[in-house]
């Protein structure tokens, strides 16, 4: 199974289109973090990011970030975790969006990968069997680093650029 696993977009529709429309995926995980701190709409239900997300809910797993405590996902058809652990590709795994929990404080129950946003910087490491995993950030990349986004498929993950450069790749 491919997966597509994306994080702080933060308002950038078109990267986040060109990422979405430039790879195949069985499954799509946003990892929180829509729009920017403060941006507030009362109206969503005509913004591009939520129409895009909502044309692919039924592959859709959603996080929610720190900057979406506004947005009421039941009114638009979406539905978003706080923290999940589930199976796929052969692996638990936990996902967040990394203001809460994250590597070095982790919940009490999770996965033997763990895949976090936030940071709005790249990570793919392992330590003490546990695959850490940032795809980083579409919208605002922060330390030096390129927007970019994340392939799982099968027994890989890599990290790409928003421009398909790979940045760090690991077998699973």
């Amino acid at each position: 199974m491919k997966i597509l696993i994306l994080s702080d977009i933060h308002g950038n529709y078109e990267d986040l289109k060109k990422v979405i429309k430039e790879n195949s995926f069985d499954k799509l995980i946003v990892l929180g973090d829509l729009f920017n701190y403060g941006f507030y709409s009362s109206d969503l239900k005509d913004n591009n990011i939520i129409n895009l997300l909502q044309t692919y809910k039924d592959k859709l797993i959603l996080i929610k970030g720190n900057c979406d405590y506004y947005i009421n996902y039941d009114e638009l058809g979406l539905f978003a975790h706080d923290v999940i652990t589930i199976p796929l590709n052969n692996h638990n795994i936990t996902l967040t969006h990394g203001n809460k929990y994250s590597k070095g404080f982790l919940p009490e129950y999770h996965g033997d990968i763990f895949m976090q946003g936030h940071t709005h910087v790249t990570m793919l490491l392992k330590e003490n069997d546990i695959i850490y995993v940032n795809p980083g950030s579409i919208g605002k990349p922060r330390g030096g680093s390129n927007k970019s986004y994340a392939i799982f498929d099968n027994d890989k993950i890599t990290i790409k650029t928003i421009d398909n450069d790979i940045i760090k790749e690991m077998k699973v």
